[in-house]
Parts: structure tokens; C-alpha cells; sequence
């Protein structure tokens, strides 16, 4: 049984801060990354859509507003807001970013495309989805632990080639969260920070 690594970490939502530490990230040859991201659409915003469905709109508004209503955080990019990036130096060490405000976001997402630095991230077809939303590009280096794992774990039974990365990783102990959490709300809840720190950590470590 591995003893339980336990995760150190700082988090900031200034871009300043930001910025200072991503200089000391770039000391690094490799790093590994998370996105955390949450439904852009506020409470009074979901139930405006909601009053407008009553009203019989259009055909083509109808379909709109209906996906706005019936998206979630695993849905296109274009309906949810990227809340934290989590970035690790080693299986113990990570800084979480809180985006909150446009500025923050936009030096993170130009350090993660511009970077020559090696950047580990577990299942990046998500994250990637993001990051060429948001700037039309992808990281330069990288490789993903998924597909990695995947090639290894290769079986026709599903269940025996599981590569969820809290199946893979269990030396942070318990670390999930329920999906509930995941909210602009909740985007300042330590509890969310130091699961968006352990994720990133975990690949790492993976």
C-alpha cells in the first residue's frame, strides 16, 4: 500500500502574482496541467432562458436556448468558462490559478501555447477544446497520460481498461468531489482548489 502523497500549494486569481509565477515555472523541463471549467450561465440568466421558451420563440432561438439550458461543464466551449488551471511541478507541488477575470485568462492560456516547456495533461482532448476556443491554438509540447495508459491497459472488457485518473493514481487517498462543486460559485472554495491542485499533481505523478 503507497502512502498517501500530500499535496502543497499556492493559488492566486491576481495576474501579477500570475505572472511571477509562471517565470519560475518556466525554470522547469516539465509540468503537468489541469482545467477546472463551470457552466458560463448565472442563475438569473438560466431562468431568463427559461421565460423566453415560454414566449414561442423561433425555431432556430427555440434550439438555441434549449442547449444553453441543457449544457453542463462537459459540453462544447462555448458555454462554459474555464475557472481554475491547476499547473504541477512535481507529484507534490502545484499552483492553481482562479480565472476569474479576462486578463488572468488571457496569460495563462498564452503561456500554455507558447510555452517549449513539456506539459503533461490526463485526457487533453477536453482541456485542448478550451484552450483552441479560447486562442485558435494548441500547446506546442505535450503528451497525454490517457492515451498513454490506454495503449497499456488495452483490453475488450472496458472495465479492465479503465484509465479514469483517480482509478490510476490512488496515492492522494480520496480526492474526488462531487460535480456539484463545479460552479462559478464554488470557484473560490478550497476544497475545489486543492482538488484542481491534487489532479495536477496526480498526472504528474502518473
Amino acid at each position: 500500500m503507497l502512502d498517501t502523497i500530500q499535496v502543497n500549494y499556492q493559488h492566486t486569481s491576481n495576474a501579477f502574482m500570475a505572472s511571477k509565477i509562471l517565470k519560475e515555472i518556466q525554470q522547469h523541463d516539465l509540468i503537468a496541467c489541469d482545467f477546472e471549467v463551470a457552466i458560463k450561465y448565472t442563475e438569473a440568466e438560466l431562468q431568463a432562458f427559461k421565460d423566453e421558451l415560454a414566449t414561442n420563440p423561433s425555431k432556430l432561438r427555440r434550439i438555441e436556448v434549449e442547449s444553453k439550458l441543457a449544457a453542463t461543464a462537459l459540453d462544447h466551449a462555448s458555454h462554459c468558462r474555464i475557472t481554475h488551471c491547476s499547473i504541477a511541478t512535481n507529484d507534490h507541488t502545484a499552483y492553481v490559478f482562479i480565472i476569474d477575470n479576462k486578463k488572468l485568462q488571457d496569460l495563462i492560456l498564452n503561456f500554455l501555447v507558447t510555452t517549449q516547456i513539456k506539459q503533461v495533461w490526463h485526457n487533453a482532448s477536453f482541456d485542448f477544446r478550451h484552450i483552441y476556443y479560447n486562442t485558435g491554438r494548441i500547446p506546442i509540447n505535450y503528451e497525454d497520460t490517457q492515451i498513454f495508459a490506454k495503449c497499456i491497459l488495452n483490453h475488450v472488457d472496458t472495465y479492465k481498461a479503465n484509465t479514469g485518473l483517480k482509478e490510476l493514481v490512488q496515492c492522494y487517498g480520496q480526492w474526488g468531489i462531487s460535480s456539484d462543486n463545479f460552479t462559478v460559485d464554488r470557484m473560490y472554495d478550497e476544497h475545489v482548489i486543492k482538488y484542481a491542485a491534487t489532479d495536477a499533481c496526480a498526472t504528474y505523478y502518473l
